[in-house]
């Protein structure tokens, strides 16, 4: 991810983590680096780091979505050796005690660093004070949404225009029904306050492709009840005529990609 190896991309992912055994992701925007969620080991990212010309001191911004252990575990050991600011949400600052970390309000756009703007917005997941973001520049917006049993009809309204959303797809319903997870599990992951089925991601694809998003990562699938092939044929059903680009992430990756508007 070395500072202006293709001129023509404003957003760069690098999908270092996705899915229920860890979650990490190194986004530039217009020459911000920012990571999103800790959720694997140091020597992973920094692997993962190295591959594409970056060190810990490369990294601009940390941003927490909720508390997790998929999505932190890593963050104390991480945070060790990253001098970069973190936000989070109120309610996840005061669960893991991080003094060094700034609580976002929950809407509110913050300027963090001077052209670059986040939203916090709240997402209906059990555990308390999970978010998602909306990342903005003069240039380029960019959504991440994961972890969440619904999308409300303000995080669509929010995230509209965006030039490329990271969205949940977590599960085929049938798979999951059918599948060996004991029943409180299948009910906790198809309850509101769960994870989003493929069927659920397509429909809202469907939606922000309609009001203008072009590229889309399909994020956090299940190992157990998802594949991604299948996840991928369902969104694209749902966008079938519209002008889009939908990717799958990784369970791990370390080779970047970059998303051209």
């Amino acid at each position: 991810m070395k500072r202006g190896r293709t001129e023509t991309a404003m957003l760069r992912i690098l999908p270092v983590a996705s899915g229920s055994t860890g979650n990490c992701m190194l986004l530039e925007i217009d020459g911000r680096r920012i990571l999103i969620d800790l959720g694997v080991p140091a020597s992973m990212l920094l692997s993962a780091l190295a591959a594409n010309g970056c060190t810990w001191d490369d990294i601009d911004l940390v941003l927490v979505t909720h508390t997790h252990s998929d999505h932190v575990k890593g963050l104390n050991v991480c945070l060790k050796r990253i001098a970069a600011p973190v936000f989070m949400s109120h309610t996840s600052k005061d669960t893991l005690m991080l003094d060094r970390a700034t609580a976002l309000n929950y809407g509110a756009k913050t300027e963090i660093l001077p052209g670059l703007w986040v939203t916090a917005i709240r997402t209906s997941h059990d555990c308390p004070g999970s978010v998602g973001f909306k990342i903005e520049t003069g240039n380029t917006r960019f959504g991440y949404i994961t972890d969440l049993g619904v999308i409300p009809e303000s995080t669509m309204e929010l995230l509209a225009g965006s030039d490329c959303i990271v969205i949940e797809s977590n599960h085929d319903e049938e798979m999951l029904r059918y599948g060996r997870y004991p029943a409180f599990l299948k009910r906790r992951i198809l309850s509101d306050q769960g994870h989003l089925s493929n069927d659920a991601c397509a429909q809202a694809v469907a939606r922000f492709a309609d009001m203008g998003t072009e590229h889309f990562f399909l994020a956090h699938l299940s190992q157990e009840n998802n594949r991604p092939e299948l996840a991928l044929s369902t969104a694209l059903k749902a966008t079938a005529g519209m002008n889009v680009r939908i990717h799958v992430l990784p369970p791990f990756g370390s080779e970047a990609i970059d998303i051209v508007k």
